[in-house]
């Protein structure tokens, strides 16, 4: 009698590849658990040195930074609808006072080649328009006001305290989500900058580096042809502000404590750093990775 031997798998057998397959899947999904989350910390943190490093070559050649950086307050001092409860949570506002104060601050910017900042007239965001180019006159069109320094009132600032909040000019300065300064906001400049010491008040301008600041160096050999665009779990391109934004100090309080005042002023304020639309610097991007 002819024997036939077993074609196919037993039902243990199926059983058994099944399991491996699940458990195999499963190793899969741990091993990509975060990837994109990595992709977009890892993106942030190299926009952030790409973009350190393109304002500071552009300055070491050309002997001025870009102009038409993007005001993160509006003229009227209202809070732009269209930056993320992050990005209003890290920044803050400034009223300049009119006089001696604010012809120092607008000599100071001139004297390294930034003569207008992008500022929006009003807070609504103009319809229809990418939340990147609100600042820009060619999409937002009146909306927008490239506003001579020397015309500057209100300015975005990173908020500064000591044992109270601190002022400017005699001006106080404010978080952009209204919520009164403490402790950890000057816990915050001095991680962005060690030599931005939390005992002291310190005059530091934020302002984004958007679409017209990067197109106002295309005369230059090093020009620099895009904004980057930051991207996060809270930061959505699609409806709110996404740029890099550019720290300028402006000045120490020295004497006069608590404020900044007219002699604080430097005769040329310095870029201390870039940080991404929330206010991170470069290790705090990478530390958001997943391990």
């Amino acid at each position: 009698m002819m024997q036939f031997k077993q074609k196919g798998f037993t039902l243990l057998e199926l059983l058994v590849v099944i399991t491996l397959l699940a458990v195999l899947s499963v190793g899969a999904l741990v091993a990509y658990d975060g990837v994109g989350d990595n992709a977009q910390a890892t993106a942030a943190a190299n926009n952030t040195a790409g973009a350190d490093r393109a304002i500071r070559t552009y300055r070491a050649i050309e002997l001025k930074y870009p102009s038409q950086f993007d005001n993160l307050v509006a003229k009227d001092g209202n809070t732009p609808d269209f930056l993320a409860a992050t990005t209003q949570a890290a920044f803050g506002k400034v009223t300049l006072p009119a006089g001696a104060f604010t012809s120092a601050v607008a000599a100071s910017l001139e004297a390294v080649g930034i003569n207008d900042i992008q500022t929006r007239n009003l807070a609504p965001a103009t319809a229809n328009v990418d939340p990147n180019l609100q600042h820009n006159e060619g999409a937002a069109g009146t909306a927008v006001t490239e506003e001579a320094v020397t015309a500057l009132t209100n300015i975005s600032v990173m908020p500064a305290f000591t044992t109270a909040a601190c002022k400017v000019g005699g001006a106080d300065i404010s978080r952009l989500d209204g919520i009164a300064l403490s402790a950890a906001d000057s816990a915050r400049l001095n991680v962005i900058n060690d030599f931005l010491e939390d005992d002291e008040c310190h005059f530091v301008i934020a302002v984004g580096f958007g679409h017209d600041a990067a197109h106002s160096t295309a005369d230059s050999a090093v020009a620099i042809s895009t904004a980057p665009t930051y991207v996060s779990k809270t930061i959505n391109p699609a409806t709110n502000y996404a740029r890099y934004v550019a720290l300028f100090h402006m000045g120490t309080e020295d004497g006069t404590v608590g404020d900044v005042v007219e002699a604080d002023l430097k005769a040329k304020p310095t870029l201390i750093a870039i940080v991404d639309t929330e206010g991170k610097v470069i290790d705090e991007s990478i530390a958001s990775m997943n391990p």
